[in-house]
């Protein structure tokens, strides 16, 4: 009797641990896509602002040039 209980018990709780086991790979697979999607538009955006900053400096030496002359 003891035994057919325990064995129904040790199912249900691998029944149990496999149920979250499954939800939670779900969820990480979601939250790494999500956490990729934000690395690579903040790698765009790093991009264009490196550009705008190359491009702020080279006007900014044109205009210390000016200046001087």
């Amino acid at each position: 009797m003891y035994r057919k209980g325990g064995l129904r018990s040790t199912e249900e709780l691998q029944r149990t641990i496999v149920d979250i086991e499954t939800k939670y790979k779900a969820e990480i697979g979601r939250a790494k896509k999500k956490y990729e999607s934000d690395y690579r538009e903040l790698e765009i955006q790093n991009d264009n602002l490196s550009r705008a900053n190359n491009e702020l400096a080279k006007a900014n030496k044109s205009l210390a040039g000016r200046v001087k002359v």
